[in-house]
């Protein structure tokens, strides 16, 4: 393995670690624009979210493809053999870093756009019922019961700026 491929690997990993640090940042951003409700905040978050995964994506493949070209015939899925075989051992470490750099934000990325989907969900839960309310559909689980003393379902219809 020669030194200049080397050091353009290293070069991908250090894109891939600064992408994932920057996502990493956003979503945290992302997840206080969730708890305190600013749309204008969340839209330019999102633009910003779907550039940087899309981005992230693209060194991705680019670093796959790169690591097939050299014979890692696995790509990425066999970097952390590649990596222990070297022989280089000042290049050896600084690559095991940012590749361990790069795992590790996949992972908190990973788990912090759930707890934002999570977070989507229930204000969207919330806007639901709202709007439920407000054109008076009190949920699905309303019932009243008929002079025989039978349980029906209520089908109220009417809008509560009517009312």
């Amino acid at each position: 393995m020669n030194t200049h491929a080397l050091d353009q690997l290293m070069g991908l990993l250090q894109t891939l670690t600064t992408l994932s640090n920057q996502l990493n940042d956003l979503l945290k951003q992302e997840k206080i624009s969730l708890e305190t409700p600013n749309s204008i905040d969340l839209l330019t978050l999102s633009s910003a979210k779907k550039r940087l995964v899309s981005e992230l994506e693209n060194n991705t493949k680019k670093t796959h493809a790169f690591l097939k070209k050299i014979n890692v015939t696995r790509g990425l899925y066999q970097l952390n053999d590649f990596i222990s075989q070297l022989k280089i051992t000042d290049k050896k470490q600084v690559m095991s870093d940012l590749w361990s750099d790069v795992q590790r934000l996949s992972i908190d990325n990973k788990s912090q756009n759930e707890v934002n989907g999570s977070i989507i969900e229930l204000n969207r839960r919330y806007t639901q019922r709202s709007l439920a309310v407000l054109r008076g559909q009190l949920g699905g689980n309303n019932t009243t019961y008929g002079s025989n003393g039978q349980s029906m379902s209520s089908k109220i219809s009417r809008n509560i700026t009517t009312a």
